[in-house]
């Protein structure tokens, strides 16, 4: 490994400068969980939708990142990256779907490090926690510097058709500015309300919704009839109770919003209109995700019967991408049967 050229406290410029600024042993450490896989032009690496199993490392030649519209039939490249750079990391962070496809442009040598082997070097290897860390950082604040130029642009207001709300939200969390968000429909009704402070989102309300589940809905809704404004202010309009205040820190939510947004919009049409029916298969409730436990315990106790989408969705209260998470999880490890139209997913 050659000797390296990075100064103490640099970032370095991509993973491969990253492994020449390692001393011997701790870049061998890496270099003994990598798979090396030599790919010819055109080949793909993981699809839009594939579980996130791997971080992926660019060793030679060039590939491209590619999106697919939820019927597959548009798509649209987004990035290219070559030697050294480094993918597939956010969906193994976040724990979602791979939110693109990944395909080889040329001739290329890509490295692969399986997600547990991954997240024990990051644990391992401080350097390695901070160059990982410090990289999504600088992502995130490229993107939000632009939606923050754009949202200076409108004097922080305007039309809900040119800003979705989660590049809304990038905005004013960038700016790291105390004030309320309020989204109105044609009709000058209230849609939603977001309350900042110092950049931070302490308090959501999205129809009925209030907390991260509002977040989380007003992310995955495409409200494209509305306008948007925002004003300085140090309470929102409307009381909260404790209880809803939101404790998560802005990176973290915008990355989970990203990724919920994102596998929301990649579900079939009539899931996401709710078409269907659930029952439950097993006689006794068995789930291993405590992340979303709680809300498998209360759907559980309501399908002792068949029940619709839809009614379920209203009695728990929660955004749809939550409820649709649960009601496919459930589906996958066989606890409840999800009745959908066939014909109708296939459309």
């Amino acid at each position: 490994m050659p000797t390296s050229t990075t100064a103490p406290g640099d970032v370095p410029a991509n993973f491969l400068a990253l492994l020449e600024s390692m001393p011997e042993a701790t870049w061998k450490s890496i270099d003994a969980v990598c798979s090396r896989l030599k790919l010819g032009a055109k080949e793909i690496v993981y699809k839009q939708g594939d579980p996130a199993d791997a971080v992926y490392i660019v060793a030679s030649g060039v590939v491209e990142v590619v999106t697919f519209s939820p019927d597959g039939k548009q798509s649209r490249t987004v990035a290219s990256m070559s030697q050294g750079d480094f993918f597939g990391d956010l969906a193994v962070f976040t724990k979602h779907v791979r939110l693109a496809t990944v395909r080889t442009r040329e001739a290329s040598e890509v490295w692969r490090i399986g997600t547990d082997d991954f997240l024990g070097l990051m644990k391992t290897i401080p350097e390695l926690g901070l160059f990982f860390s410090r990289t999504l950082a600088q992502r995130l604040y490229h993107t939000t510097t632009e939606a923050h130029h754009a949202v200076y642009a409108i004097d922080l207001s305007g039309n809900l058709q040119k800003f979705d709300l989660l590049t809304i939200v990038q905005a004013i969390t960038g700016m790291g500015h105390t004030g309320e968000l309020r989204l109105h429909n044609l009709a000058n009704e209230l849609l939603g309300s977001f309350f900042f402070r110092k950049g931070r989102v302490e308090h959501a309300r999205f129809g009925p919704l209030v907390g991260l589940e509002a977040i989380w809905q007003g992310f995955i809704e495409s409200a494209s009839e509305g306008t948007f404004s925002f004003r300085s202010a140090e309470k929102p309009t409307d009381a909260f109770e404790d209880i809803d205040k939101i404790d998560m820190e802005s990176t973290s939510l915008l990355l989970e919003g990203v990724g919920k947004r994102d596998t929301y919009q990649g579900l079939p049409k009539p899931l996401r209109d709710l078409e269907g029916s659930l029952h439950r298969l097993t006689e006794s409730f068995e789930w291993k995700n405590d992340e979303n436990k709680t809300l498998a315990e209360r759907l559980w106790a309501l399908i002792g019967e068949p029940q619709t989408l839809v009614a379920l969705k209203q009695k728990l209260n929660v955004s749809a991408i939550s409820f649709l998470d649960v009601v496919m999880e459930m589906g996958m490890n066989g606890q409840a049967e999800l009745f959908v139209d066939e014909t109708k997913i296939e459309e």
